[in-house]
């Protein structure tokens, strides 16, 4: 899947202005389509992995407004692996599996890659990485408390 990646991008860095706003164009008339399920799926985890390490930090004793200017601009994988991680003092391996950890990461660069260059990705990515997402986002879950009783 990282090679795909990598092909997408030597794809994007040889299109024409005419051929990425036609994707751009694709990528607004299919909101539902499975890239940008994808990318909501990517930045839900980003946003509530901020708040699991934001709480951490706070529980710590971090002021808030010093935790959330520490946290704001980190991405999700480093959100997990710098912050949270160490705090529950379990490597993201071991908390949601080595296979899914890498594949949270491959989301993680797919989402950068269709939100940055305006390009499109096959269904087929799409439904391999989108669970591992909520698989994430379920495990954040409980490692906050919160996904109890769901």
């Amino acid at each position: 899947m990282r090679q795909r990646l990598e092909e997408l991008r030597q794809i994007y860095v040889k299109a024409t202005p005419r051929q990425r706003f036609q994707v751009a164009l694709q990528r607004l008339d299919y909101k539902d389509s499975g890239p940008n399920q994808l990318i909501q799926h990517v930045s839900a985890v980003e946003g509530f992995a901020r708040s699991v390490a934001l709480d951490l930090e706070r529980k710590s004793g971090t002021p808030v407004e010093q935790a959330y200017n520490r946290l704001r601009n980190v991405g999700p994988v480093a959100l997990i692996r710098d912050h949270i991680s160490p705090t529950v003092q379990t490597a993201p391996e071991v908390l949601f599996g080595s296979e899914d950890w890498e594949l949270f990461d491959v989301a993680v660069q797919f989402r950068h890659l269709l939100v940055h260059e305006a390009t499109f990705l096959g269904q087929r990515y799409s439904n391999q990485l989108i669970p591992v997402c909520r698989k994430v986002l379920d495990k954040l879950g409980e490692i906050a408390g919160v996904n109890a009783g769901r």
